[in-house]
C-alpha cells in the first residue's frame, strides 16, 4: 500500500512539472476584420453620350478663293472655308453653288441643273467638325458661260444645306467666266467636288 501511494505521488509531482499549459481564448475585445459589402457585380461606369456638333451657319464661316485654273472650256476655282465663330461647327454635304460677278449677281447657278444642285446631304456624306480657325477647301468648276460680259472679278458664292445660310467667298486674283462652247441662251453649268481637310 505504502508502494502505491509513493507511486501515485510522485506521478502528481511529474504533472505539475509540465510545460505551461496553453492560453485559452481573451477575454478582451475581438479584432474582428470587418467583412466586405456584399458585391453586386463588377461595376461599369457610365459611357458619356457624345453630343452632336452643330452645323455651322455662314454667319460663322469666312469663305475665300485661293486661285483659279484653266481648263478645256472651264474655269476651276479654289475655295477655302474657315470657321471664325467660338465654338466647334460641322460642315457637311453639298451645297447650291453660284458664280458671281463683281457686284454680286449670279451669272451661275447650280440648282438649274436639277436636284443634285440644290443644298443636299446625302446618306454617309463626311462630316467635318471645325474648331475655331480650322477650315476645308474644295473645287468649283463652271462652264459654258453665254451671257453679257460681266464685271470681274468673279467669285463663288454657297448656300448651305441644313438652312444654315448663304455665303459669299472673298474674290480671288484671276476670277473669270469661262468660254461660251454651247447656245447663246445656255444657262452654263456650276458644280463643286466635296470638301477635303
Amino acid at each position: 500500500m505504502r508502494g502505491f501511494l509513493m507511486a501515485f505521488g510522485l506521478a502528481l509531482g511529474l504533472a505539475g512539472c509540465g510545460g505551461p499549459s496553453t492560453p485559452g481564448p481573451s477575454s478582451g475585445p475581438a479584432s474582428i476584420a470587418p467583412s466586405a459589402a456584399p458585391s453586386a457585380g463588377p461595376s461599369h461606369p457610365a459611357v458619356p453620350t457624345a453630343k452632336p456638333v452643330a452645323v455651322c451657319f455662314a454667319t460663322q464661316l469666312a469663305a475665300k478663293v485661293t486661285g483659279w485654273q484653266g481648263a478645256t472650256g472651264h474655269r476651276i476655282a479654289t475655295v477655302t472655308l474657315t470657321n471664325t465663330g467660338a465654338r466647334t461647327c460641322t460642315v457637311q454635304g453639298t451645297p447650291e453653288v453660284e458664280l458671281l460677278d463683281a457686284h454680286g449677281n449670279i451669272l451661275i447657278d447650280s440648282q438649274t441643273g436639277g436636284p443634285n444642285g440644290l443644298p443636299h446631304v446625302t446618306k454617309g456624306a463626311p462630316a467635318f467638325h471645325l474648331a475655331q480657325g480650322a477650315s476645308v477647301k474644295t473645287l468649283v468648276q463652271d462652264d459654258n458661260y453665254c451671257r453679257a460680259a460681266p464685271a470681274l472679278p468673279t467669285t463663288i458664292a454657297f448656300v448651305l444645306p441644313a438652312n444654315a445660310g448663304r455665303l459669299v467667298a472673298a474674290a480671288g486674283p484671276g476670277g473669270s467666266v469661262p468660254p461660251c462652247l454651247g447656245s447663246p441662251a445656255s444657262l452654263g453649268s456650276i458644280s463643286m467636288n466635296g470638301w477635303t481637310k
